[in-house]
């Protein structure tokens, strides 16, 4: 395995904001205890999920910071098994990326999940330089993020091997819901050294354990993480009516929050408020939050 922890669940983390819409530090501190409690292997703050790219660095410091000293409180500071911290680096030049991957770094990131800049969709060779370039001035390990509905840029898996020749690249977080292409991601670094892939889909969490992918950083764990890591225990012991049953009352909540009608972001925010979790459900703008007339979708999303 590449990294001791970068296995299991590892749930992206919302971004708690306060009234005034700044970052709510104590309700993430609240998010990473619970998480770790439900059996997380570890935590991903100023993720995707977590807004990060709207955020100032300062904020994903902050939120990285707070992220390990909750860890080093519950666990100690020392040990290969502690729970990682996974903090999202993102930019808008490479140079904004070394940057940001510094800071997170100092705050006390185990792992840095590595957004290309993503202003122009990359071809393929770009965007396997920048993860290089990227990684050959990190201080911590990274991990590639790709997540191409989103950035339009793609990876195939014949690169797998170019990214894995780095030894600070230690794995990539496939967020795409093209299962075949993960599946192909797997198979071809289950050939590789110290190169684990992840999964950021868990409609098809099943899919992706059963074709080797190691673990999962998924949004719907903010809700289910529970639910996701016996899911991923059932897959280990070979269980697949129970796998199955799990699979699908996660993909029944994650198409319910969908069905809310705001962002993802913005309707587990406000799912998390219902459940006495946050103590607001502020998106970072420009997202717009869950307004109050939608709440009771939020609250039969919970039921589903």
């Amino acid at each position: 395995m590449a990294l001791p922890g970068l296995h299991g669940s590892l749930p992206a983390l919302v971004t708690p904001l306060d009234a005034s819409r700044q970052v709510h530090l104590g309700d993430l501190a609240g998010l990473v205890r619970r998480a770790l409690g439900d059996g997380a292997s570890g935590v991903v703050v100023a993720g995707s999920t977590g807004e990060g790219a709207l955020l100032e660095p300062d904020q994903r410091v902050a939120l990285t910071r707070t992220a390990r000293e909750v860890v080093d409180d519950l666990v100690g500071g020392d040990g290969a098994l502690r729970p990682l911290v996974v903090a999202g680096a993102t930019g808008s030049s490479v140079a904004a990326v070394h940057a940001d991957v510094a800071r997170l770094a100092d705050a006390g990131a185990d792992v840095a999940l590595v957004m290309a800049p993503a202003t122009y969709p990359l071809a393929t060779e770009e965007l396997v330089v920048s993860h290089l370039e990227i990684a050959e001035q990190a201080r911590v390990p990274t991990l590639v993020y790709h997540i191409p509905q989103f950035t339009g840029s793609t990876l195939v898996p014949d690169v797998l091997a170019a990214l894995a020749a780095h030894p600070r690249i230690v794995g990539m977080k496939d967020s795409s819901p093209d299962t075949d292409r993960r599946a192909a991601f797997a198979a071809a670094a289950a050939g590789l050294d110290g190169f684990d892939v992840l999964t950021g889909h868990g409609p098809s969490l099943q899919a992706a354990l059963e074709a080797g992918v190691v673990g999962s950083i998924t949004a719907i764990a903010n809700l289910r993480q529970r639910q996701v890591v016996r899911l991923h225990a059932a897959v280990a012991a070979g269980d697949t009516v129970e796998a199955a049953r799990l699979q699908q009352g996660i993909t029944r909540t994650a198409a319910a929050v969908d069905a809310v009608g705001s962002s993802m972001q913005a309707a587990l925010k406000a799912a998390l408020q219902l459940e006495g979790l946050l103590t607001e459900r502020w998106c970072v703008a420009p997202l717009l939050s869950v307004p109050t007339a939608r709440l009771d979708q939020v609250r039969t999303a919970l039921l589903a």
